[in-house]
């Protein structure tokens, strides 16, 4: 059976922390709110949605790591470096293409890469 990725939850003890990181650091759209969650899901590709812990306990966001394409990785780059984001891998090639990643407060590996021109 083929599946198809939908949509990612990331959990977060303090939500008024992780949004304001997900919309002003990370410039990301918020497309439905509702108490304790948010979901980020832009025309064709998978969603994103943040939400409060629910009860679950920390440590969160460990082990995985979610990437984003952006058209323009430096300047990307630039500006989330600038708006205060913690870079946990720094600007490097891979065979895939250009990639760096940044940490939430939360602890989650967000990564964004721009194919190779």
């Amino acid at each position: 059976m083929k599946t198809n990725l939908s949509f990612v939850t990331l959990h977060t003890a303090d939500y008024a922390a992780a949004l304001a990181f997900f919309t002003d650091v990370l410039d990301f759209e918020a497309t439905e709110t509702r108490p304790g969650a948010t979901a980020f899901v832009q025309a064709g590709g998978a969603g994103l949605a943040l939400r409060s812990t629910g009860g679950l306990t920390p440590p969160l966001g460990t082990g995985v790591t979610v990437y984003f394409t952006v058209p323009d990785l430096q300047a990307f780059h630039d500006q989330v470096v600038a708006r205060g984001a913690t870079v946990s891998e720094p600007l490097h090639d891979m065979p895939f293409g250009r990639t760096f990643t940044v940490q939430s407060p939360d602890g989650h590996q967000l990564g964004f890469w721009q194919e190779p021109v």
